[in-house]
């Protein structure tokens, strides 16, 4: 037996057999080209998507645990197991949870990537799938980085970046909500807010990473 729980921006599914929390996302792309680059091909399409799910594998799944336990018989398969998490985004040609509009740009060009969370859309350049250096220091990529928004996670970097709001968090460069690509306990707020509310017999125990 699976638990699935269905929300309008991810689904979640428990499967106690492999002791897994799977977060997975519907994607539908629009592929933009911008002058005087070429329409992209199948096989271009084929390799971003599989290079960008491989980001969201790499640098979310499988990075803690979360143990369960409960004293309810109709939910014994749940008691006292330590699941792991993994992250997936599935292409899909309709009923998706995000649209997403990736722009063929030129290498460098400076190109607002975001993701507007009442359309549900995310906006990417086709180079974002790739390491930047921000501060001279820290490295971070930017696909990993809007990714992280659509668990509706808040911009944390400071006013030089251009962020309109004051974070408590502005500190934190290394953070991949700031300027960085380390993950933070608070990045899975809204995770743990689902899995309490969906399934309140049993307690879920998040890790704290930092």
């Amino acid at each position: 037996m699976h638990y699935v729980r269905r929300t309008n921006i991810m689904d979640i599914y428990i499967e106690p057999a492999r002791k897994a929390i799977v977060i997975r996302q519907r994607w539908t792309y629009n592929w933009l080209s911008e002058p005087p680059l070429d329409f992209w091909t199948y096989e271009e399409r084929r390799k971003w998507h599989h290079k960008a799910d491989d980001i969201i594998w790499g640098n979310w799944s499988n990075k803690f645990s979360v143990y369960s336990f409960t004293s309810n018989k109709r939910f014994k398969d749940l008691n006292s197991v330590d699941f792991k998490v993994e992250f997936d985004i599935e292409w899909v040609l309709d009923n998706p949870h995000w649209t997403v509009n990736v722009h063929k740009t030129l290498p460098f060009r400076n190109f607002n990537s975001n993701v507007n969370w009442g359309n549900q859309s995310i906006n990417l350049s086709s180079v974002d799938l790739d390491y930047v250096i921000r501060d001279n220091i820290y490295s971070q990529i930017t696909f990993n980085h809007e990714f992280g928004h659509t668990l509706l996670n808040d911009e944390e970097y400071g006013p030089e970046w251009g962020n309109p709001k004051i974070s408590r968090y502005q500190d934190d460069k290394r953070a991949l909500m700031n300027i960085g690509n380390e993950l933070r306990d608070r990045y899975f707020d809204l995770i743990e807010d689902q899995l309490k509310k969906w399934l309140p017999q049993v307690n879920f125990l998040f890790p704290k990473l930092k």
